[in-house]
């Protein structure tokens, strides 16, 4: 009775030490939240990945790093605060077409022997500022979604278009604010040439790379007189055409376009399709006219292998 009694006490001090062990040392997260968002896995994925703020403020460049990515459903990274650096984990999963389960393991490098012992005992500072700023992505991601809308994706192709552009180079999120830098100087060298306009404004993404942050393109105007256009230090001519490609019309503010790319790239996947990397984005209406954003329209195609 006496030595079945020890063997009870030692497997359990094991059982403890092993748990101990594996909680403070070996578990990877300091903390772990479940939740899910009513929007797909993709749009998800690009907020998160987007959304540089932390308590309230605008994080400085390098204070929020990515050391791995897989779109769209995994994301690693690090935040820079003054007194802690947290790890983060996302793990995205689509339940549906409109509904996305989010996994965030988050550590605090610094501290996180203390955070876990804290943890077992009340909730720590730790714990109620990563759920209050996870509560404000979270409730951000959901506003974000209702800020645009777009098509199914279908087939289509583009004629030949005769254009004039310039060539530049963005983050992502930076090409609506290129496009403002540079259409006076297209429209100006369209009248001043008297080449007339021949449709709407136009984006060339030359070879878009989901794991890649910023982007090449051409602003391009189509013109009627392609003949007429002189030689130029910035401003230059080409013709625009797609043969095969998947179509999304999308409505709203045309900063935020490149949400369709994801949808795009993911309808491909689903035919067994191969895009080629480039993305022709086509714009109905001016920003400046005062409508609502949700009326914008854009016409995104993504080029596929034929």
């Amino acid at each position: 009775m006496k030595r079945r009694r020890t063997n009870v006490i030692l497997a359990t001090l094991v059982l403890i030490v092993a748990f101990g062990i594996w909680y403070f040392f070996i578990k990877r997260w300091d903390y772990k939240i479940l939740f899910t968002v009513p929007v797909t896995h993709s749009v998800a994925y690009t907020f998160i990945h987007d959304h540089h703020e932390w308590d309230g403020k605008t994080l400085k460049n390098g204070q929020l790093t990515f050391s791995e990515k897989e779109p769209w459903t995994f994301l690693s990274s690090q935040l820079n605060l003054d007194s802690s650096i947290y790890l983060f984990d996302w793990k995205l999963k689509a339940k549906n077409d409109s509904l996305t389960k989010i996994s965030l393991g988050v550590s605090d490098a610094r501290h996180s022997l203390r955070n876990r012992w804290s943890v077992l005992f009340k909730k720590t500072a730790f714990e109620k500022n990563i759920r209050k700023n996870v509560i404000i992505i979270r409730d951000k991601i959901i506003e974000r979604n209702n800020e645009f809308k777009y098509s199914k994706a279908c087939s289509d192709s583009m004629e030949s278009i005769p254009c004039v552009y310039i060539s530049t180079k963005s983050p992502v999120r930076g090409k609506a604010n290129e496009m403002i830098r540079n259409v006076i100087s297209l429209n100006l060298f369209v009248k001043d040439h008297k080449l007339g306009l021949n449709g709407n404004p136009m984006v060339v993404v030359k070879n878009w790379n989901p794991l890649s942050d910023s982007i090449d393109f051409d602003f391009c105007f189509p013109v009627l007189h392609p003949e007429l256009i002189p030689e130029d230090d910035l401003i230059k001519s080409r013709t625009v055409s797609v043969k095969k490609a998947l179509r999304i019309d999308f409505f709203g503010n045309y900063s935020y376009t490149d949400y369709s790319w994801n949808q795009l790239f993911e309808a491909a996947h689903k035919q067994s399709a191969n895009p080629t990397g480039r993305i022709i984005e086509v714009f109905y209406n001016d920003p400046h006219s005062g409508e609502n954003d949700l009326n914008w329209k854009a016409s995104v195609y993504m080029e596929l292998a034929e």
